[in-house]
């Protein structure tokens, strides 16, 4: 399905990323369990590719989607691997930018743990003018404190 989808949708990515979404759906209501799922969600990724703003767009459901189900594709090591890489990233595009960042700053980054903020916050070191102004971002973004 994934390989004639992606051939029917050749020149209409809006309709491959709607479609790669409802496959990626039925992987879960069709009662495959957590292998499954992820051995096919590969063949299916690697298939169907798409633009980075749609990709982003798909992977935003597929999240919300698992944590509706409590079924997340990645694991928790994946999970931890990604937010630690997303911060090693913001904390060298920060030195390369403006250089030594304080201890306060990257303590605030460390208390981050969502991946879409972090996300977020890669992307924001490419434009702001400050360490300063990336704070303030930062500050708006961390968790309630308990």
């Amino acid at each position: 399905m994934a390989h004639l989808r992606t051939k029917a949708t050749n020149s209409n990515l809006s309709a491959r990323e709607q479609w790669k979404w409802n496959l990626a759906r039925l992987l879960y209501e069709r009662g495959y369990n957590r292998k499954e799922i992820v051995d096919l969600y590969k063949v299916i990724d690697l298939m169907m590719a798409l633009s980075p703003d749609l990709q982003l767009s798909f992977e935003e459901k597929l999240a919300n989607y698992q944590e509706e189900r409590k079924m997340p594709l990645l694991t928790n090591i994946e999970q931890r691997t990604i937010k630690q890489t997303r911060k090693q990233d913001i904390f060298d595009l920060l030195v390369s930018r403006f250089g030594d960042l304080p201890k306060n700053l990257t303590e605030d980054i460390g208390r981050i743990q969502d991946i879409n903020i972090l996300k977020q916050l890669l992307i924001s070191t490419i434009s702001v003018n400050s360490l300063e102004e990336f704070a303030q971002i930062v500050n708006s973004n961390l968790p309630e404190a308990d």
